[in-house]
């Protein structure tokens, strides 16, 4: 049996959530799927920072109260430190500050607010295909759903991707290996050896992947610690550690002995795969529109994945909506679908990509540099600008050259 929607939205994490909560807050007709009910694990390092914040009041109408009564924020500081090699490089207290919560308390909330506005909840629908010229969504029970259009924010994993044609190997060469783990604080083997008060970046661990770094948060049972890295030019690291090359498990270890860790060995890891500058050129098919991690938009220098996957999901919404009020007759879905593609376009293009773009100059820039002349770049660069550093993971300052920010990403969206 098919059954109809306006709207399909496959992946119901922050980036699903958006394009939900704006479409149904709309009255169109929206279906919010997943394969897990909330609330699920999720492995993230959790930071929520200022444009985050502002993204969440304008989408789902939250604050900082509702997120510590229900959404788990449970640390905030403006304190952050940055490492390299396992010595603190320089400390730095920001203007505005780093919220930390637990993602799946957030996730929850985020899933509430957008069921709150009208969408239509399916729990339990894992995708197994997607046909983006039909605009239907089939699951792993044999049930296919219709809609007019499609998002697809089903993450780094995404099933729905396929259906856009994604050059595999391209894509594979864009992502990183990531590793996290939650490791209480005290002493004894696996756990962490000091207490974790504000955000630490850490650059230049021995064994880790140029192209990646290392982080240590405050987390809601104890400290946070993980890695990410390319494997791109480390290639096939976690997968046979052939030619003398670690796998990235090991790789992990030697990071948590640097850290003080005891008997890294005992600590049970996690990964998953961080779209790391892969940002889909063409995020779109037929009726079908990538959203967040699905789409590969994931910033390439520091990783931040929450707000872009809001940005990009409320973009989605709003590339919709532009759609039905100027496609006219909704018969014509056709229509209705390549307005909502050049509209989702050209708002990526206008906010996000140009982010992207300099982030990722900057990124390899600084990882060359490091490659040649070893730490001086970085050491420079952070000792030189730690204010406006800061103010650029905000979003306060664009990746451009540090520039002060000259346009509202949520002036994009609708009133």
């Amino acid at each position: 049996m098919v059954k109809g929607f306006d709207v399909l939205v496959a992946g119901a994490g922050p980036a699903g959530c958006a394009a939900a909560a704006v479409l149904a807050s709309r009255g169109l007709r929206v279906g919010l799927a997943d394969r897990a009910a909330h609330p699920r694990f999720k492995l993230c390092g959790g930071l929520l920072t200022a444009k985050t914040m502002q993204a969440l009041a304008r989408i789902f109408g939250l604050g900082e109260a509702d997120l510590v009564s229900r959404g788990g924020l449970f640390h905030k500081t403006n304190n952050y430190f940055f490492h390299h090699a396992g010595r603190e490089l320089t400390r730095g207290v920001a203007a505005e500050p780093f919220r930390f919560i637990d993602r799946a308390a957030f996730d929850a909330l985020l899933h509430a607010s957008a069921l709150a506005r009208g969408a239509v909840p399916l729990p339990g629908r894992e995708v197994a295909a997607c046909d983006a010229a039909a605009g239907t969504l089939t699951f792993r029970d044999g049930e296919t759903l219709s809609a007019q259009l499609i998002i697809g924010a089903d993450g780094a994993n995404s099933v729905v991707r396929r259906a856009v044609g994604v050059d595999k190997t391209a894509w594979r060469g864009g992502l990183a290996a990531a590793i996290e783990v939650e490791l209480p604080v005290g002493g004894g083997p696996g756990w962490f050896p000091r207490e974790v008060p504000a955000p630490e970046l850490h650059v230049g661990a021995p064994n880790v992947p140029m192209a990646g770094y290392g982080w240590v948060f405050p987390g809601p049972r104890g400290a946070k610690v993980g890695i990410c890295g390319l494997t791109r030019g480390l290639s096939r690291l976690s997968r046979s550690g052939a030619r003398g090359e670690r796998p990235f498990s090991a790789i992990f270890r030697d990071y948590l002995a640097m850290l003080g860790v005891e008997r890294p060995e005992s600590v049970p890891l996690r990964g998953h795969p961080l779209p790391y500058g892969n940002a889909l050129a063409r995020p779109y098919a037929g009726r079908l529109l990538l959203a967040g991690d699905a789409g590969g938009f994931v910033e390439p220098l520091f990783g931040e994945g929450i707000f872009y996957a809001i940005a990009t999901g409320a973009h989605a919404a709003t590339a919709v909506l532009r759609a039905f009020s100027r496609g006219g007759n909704a018969s014509d879905v056709v229509g209705i679908a390549g307005i909502a593609a050049r509209e989702y376009q050209g708002l990526l293009d206008r906010t996000v990509r140009p982010e992207f773009v300099w982030s990722n100059r900057l990124r390899w820039g600084l990882f060359f540099a490091m490659r040649h002349f070893g730490a001086a770049p970085i050491k420079g660069f952070v000792r030189a600008a730690p204010g406006p550093l800061a103010e650029m993971v905000h979003g306060r300052r664009s990746f451009r050259l540090l520039r002060p920010k000259t346009w509202e990403w949520g002036a994009e969206l609708p009133g």
